[in-house]
């Protein structure tokens, strides 16, 4: 499947980049530590050795990067999929039993995934800022999501990011009650491929099989 893309016109504003070289990668994980350090959200009781921030689930993700005009790093996103680990909603929050069991109907490695470490820069989060960005997320993630097959991706998002998202078009539903994560009160959240495409078909032209 071939899915077209319209012509944005922030695209000249930042610029998403699939993060395929170490040194790229090593980048995003120090931005990460600078957001988090700065946000005081470090995961309690991890020791870092360098100064950037990663994870167990980090060798299963796609890892995107949004540079500024100025070529750096204003914003980025990793995308969990196939992975033997589970993923960090699924594993460090409790979600409804019902929940648990519609999910069950998905293959847990190859249909569902999750997008997590959604950092922004504190002087690129003006609301047209992070409307461009979390765009640019929909298009370069979304296409991708679809493309590997998956149906649905976890979320573990905190109360007021989750309006946010919603305002923004990215339908995540919550599937069970706010809890202690990462030094932040959050709620585990699912949000279906197809449903997000279709909420934002503006960005997207076609679909060719």
């Amino acid at each position: 499947m071939i899915i077209i893309l319209k012509s944005i016109r922030w695209f000249k504003m930042f610029k998403c980049i699939e993060a395929k070289d170490e040194e790229l990668i090593k980048e995003i994980y120090r931005f990460r530590y600078k957001v988090a350090l700065e946000e005081d959200i470090l995961p309690e009781g991890k020791e870092f050795n360098e100064a950037y921030e990663a994870d167990e689930y980090d060798k299963y993700s796609i890892q995107y990067a949004f540079f500024d005009k100025n070529s750096e790093i204003a914003a980025c996103v990793r995308l969990i999929h196939h992975s033997d680990v589970g993923y960090p909603a699924q594993n460090s929050l409790k979600i409804e039993s019902a929940e648990k069991k519609k999910l069950m109907l998905y293959d847990e490695k190859m249909q569902t995934a999750e997008l997590s470490r959604i950092f922004i820069r504190k002087d690129c989060r003006g609301i047209k800022n992070t409307r461009k960005i979390i765009d640019l997320v929909k298009l370069n993630a979304g296409v991708k999501m679809k493309e590997m097959g998956v149906i649905c991706s976890y979320g573990a998002l905190e109360e007021s990011f989750f309006r946010l998202l919603l305002i923004l078009k990215m339908p995540y539903r919550i599937i069970g009650p706010y809890q202690m994560y990462g030094n932040r009160m959050r709620a585990p959240c699912i949000m279906f491929t197809d449903e997000m495409m279709e909420l934002n078909k503006e960005l997207f032209l076609e679909t060719v099989n």
